[in-house]
């Protein structure tokens, strides 16, 4: 995916003077409909959208970023933006701390996968705090998107090799699965799928001879993440998969296995 497609640089300054959320969600609308994609779009219904995501539950996600994102049903394609408060909005952020960098993304309605993985990337990239004191420095779009780029996996890459591996993922740890998942949601061209599944030993309970070893407990969590992956990134995340359940010493609640696909057709939806 070439995201630098998707960046707004019509808007060519992108330090915010908004003092309110309100004021700041009417600043994004007139910014997003400055780019080419969205120059059909009336900024009040652009408006409207936005205020009813953040209806559902702030997107300030803490240490002062938010990820403000709709999606409209009359758009192709995606456009990213961004502004930046010197001083900082009360934005309802969950951890109450105002928000001074600001990415926005507004998504075609059709392109649900698209906008999850984009979501992931941004948000990866935002974790690290680095990278969000360098962004909050940037006055304008063009600059602030090239520091972006630099920071994220994506905007350069090549055509990937249409050749796929196939990751099996075996967990009973609720916590641990969450962060297994939400890597995943992070790699470029990946299918994914969870099963719900039980431990062995509610089906062991059910029979006489291990009745008296087993338990209702012994049911569990236990989830199954099949990942079709690009043999592109198989061996990176395989590592950090492996990461994960060592730092949490899960080694006795996860298994992994892996091998190569001779045939892959398809796509599912997320």
């Amino acid at each position: 995916m070439k995201i630098i497609k998707y960046f707004n640089l019509e808007t060519k300054n992108i330090v915010t003077q908004a003092g309110t959320k309100h004021e700041l969600l009417e600043e994004i609308a007139r910014s997003a409909v400055q780019s080419k994609t969205l120059e059909n779009i009336d900024p009040k219904a652009l408006l409207k959208q936005l205020k009813a995501r953040e209806a559902l539950g702030s997107t300030g996600f803490g240490d002062g970023i938010a990820i403000p994102h709709c999606t409209l049903s009359n758009i192709d394609d995606f456009v990213i933006g961004a502004l930046v408060s010197e001083d900082g909005i009360d934005f309802n952020a969950l951890d109450g701390a105002p928000v001074k960098l600001f990415v926005y993304i507004i998504a075609p309605a059709k392109k649900r996968n698209t906008h999850i993985k984009i979501l992931s990337e941004i948000a990866k990239v935002l974790k690290n705090p680095s990278h969000v004191k360098t962004l909050c420095k940037q006055k304008d779009s063009v600059s602030f998107f090239d520091e972006l780029l630099k920071f994220s996996q994506w905007g350069n890459t090549e055509d990937l090799p249409q050749e796929y591996s196939q990751i099996n993922i075996h967990v009973q740890d609720a916590e641990v699965f969450d962060y297994i998942l939400e890597l995943l949601s992070e790699v470029e061209d990946i299918h994914l799928s969870v099963i719900e599944a039980n431990n062995v030993g509610k089906y062991l309970y059910a029979l006489p001879l291990f009745s008296h070893f087993m338990n209702e407990e012994h049911k569990g969590f236990h989830h199954i993440i099949h990942a079709v992956v690009n043999r592109v990134y198989v061996n990176d995340t395989l590592r950090k998969i492996k990461m994960i359940i060592q730092d949490n010493n899960c080694e006795s609640k996860a298994m992994v296995t892996s091998h190569s696909l001779s045939f892959f057709f398809g796509n599912l939806d997320i």
